[in-house]
Order: structure tokens, then C-alpha cells, then sequence
């Protein structure tokens, strides 16, 4: 069990939850090299949460591939190529995006403008998993060694 279902798992066991089975669906992600992983994820998780679950660490340029606390960072751009299954987008994630794109400051940091969203544009931890089929491009992993420190 992923650590995010364990909250959910505890609460059930102790009757907390209303007793209701965690629900999986399919979900393809697309990695930077061209080949493809179907996971099965917990429903409402996000897509941050459901690559991070499955081993694959989305690079958000943010404190080892972890979130930032509001969402607002837009560093965990995605590129949906099917949204079956998908959250329809909401206000917070286009402001967040429309924010990064005019780069605005975020978390009381300067930040470049990043590059125009696409209409297939999405926010990793915005997006979350609602039934079967999303398919989703990932542009890059978290690579440790971008963070790894001087050996001097």
C-alpha cells in the first residue's frame, strides 16, 4: 500500500471513513524517453501523487521533486494526451499557470516567465485521478544528481 493510502486505510479500520473500499484506477503515463507505464492509482489522488507512488518522480525543480505547499509554483507542468479520467481543470490551476507563464513572483521569490501552456497543459499536483484512462506526457524526471552537493 502507498503511503497516501495509509490515512485512508486506518480510518476505514477504524470506522472513520465510512467503511468504503479504496477505489484504483488505470492511468498511462508517457516517460521523457518515449516508453510508456500503466499504474493503477487511488482515486482522487493527483498525478504527482500517483507517478510518485509508482516510482516515477516528476522533476518539479522543487525540493527533490517534492510540491510547493500552495500548488502555486507550476513546476510540475504535464502535458495531457488523453483526459479520460481526469479533473476538468479549475480556477486555482489556470491561475497558477497563467501566474508562471507571466512569471510572477511565487512564495515571495523572482521567477522567469516559463514557456506558453498548451491546450493539453496541466499541473501534476493540480490534476487529479478520477476514473480510468488518462494518458499523460511527463517532460522530465527528477534527477538526484541536479541537487547532489560538491564532494570538496
Amino acid at each position: 500500500m502507498s503511503r497516501f493510502g495509509i490515512r485512508k486505510k486506518l480510518k476505514s479500520m477504524l470506522g472513520m471513513g465510512g467503511g468504503s473500499d479504496i477505489v484504483l484506477h488505470s492511468l498511462t503515463f508517457v516517460l521523457p524517453d518515449g516508453s510508456e507505464r500503466r499504474v493503477e492509482v487511488e482515486e482522487h489522488y493527483s498525478l504527482l501523487m500517483a507517478a510518485d507512488t509508482n516510482g516515477i518522480t516528476i522533476s518539479t525543480g522543487r525540493r527533490a521533486g517534492g510540491t510547493c505547499p500552495d500548488g502555486g509554483c507550476a513546476s510540475c507542468r504535464l502535458e495531457v494526451l488523453d483526459q479520460t479520467g481526469l479533473s476538468p481543470m479549475k480556477v486555482g490551476e489556470v491561475t497558477s499557470l497563467d501566474n508562471a507563464i507571466a512569471g510572477l513572483p511565487h512564495e515571495g521569490r523572482d521567477r522567469k516567465p516559463t514557456a506558453p501552456k498548451t491546450p493539453n497543459t496541466r499541473l501534476g499536483c493540480h490534476t487529479k485521478v478520477i476514473g480510468d484512462g488518462g494518458r499523460v506526457q511527463i517532460p522530465a524526471l527528477f534527477d538526484p544528481d541536479q541537487i547532489a552537493g560538491s564532494d570538496e
